[in-house]
């Protein structure tokens, strides 16, 4: 059980924020799924990061969540290969981990890469992601200039 894909959908301001969770412990993605949910998102929720990396080549999401230890790579990893590509260059990214991040230059690697926040589970509950993700949404759907 790979991933739950999401329908496309027209980028309109005011729709329904959708939401890509990357986490390979399915109780805990389960539990961040539902909290978003509850807040508002469409969320398509993956176990690993070659799924992910699938799922973006047909829809862009408006936020990312991704888990720092993954199945063969790092979200740091993950982070660079999203800012690569043009079309997911500019989405907010927040690393939501058990990892610490900060004995390794982690946390620093993934600031460096534009991640917006680096939140520890379990010390943000699923709630608290939610505001923290439409926080970041209404102010990347704000009209520029």
């Amino acid at each position: 059980m790979g991933s739950e894909v999401s329908a496309n959908r027209p980028d309109v301001p005011g729709s329904q924020p959708f939401a890509m969770l990357l986490d390979d412990e399915p109780d805990t993605a389960e539990m961040y799924r539902l909290g978003l949910e509850a807040g508002g998102f469409r969320v398509a929720v993956m176990h690993e990061p070659a799924a992910m990396l699938e799922v973006l080549k047909r829809e862009v999401p408006d936020v990312l969540v991704i888990d720092y230890r993954l199945q063969g790579m790092t979200g740091a990893d993950v982070v660079d290969l999203l800012r690569k590509d043009e079309r997911t260059a500019r989405v907010p990214v927040f690393i939501l981990s058990n990892y610490l991040g900060d004995q390794d230059g982690a946390i620093d690697r993934v600031f460096a890469a534009g991640v917006l926040a680096w939140l520890k589970k379990p010390a943000t509950p699923p709630g608290e992601l939610a505001r923290k993700l439409l926080q970041a949404v209404s102010s990347s759907r704000r009209p520029k200039g």
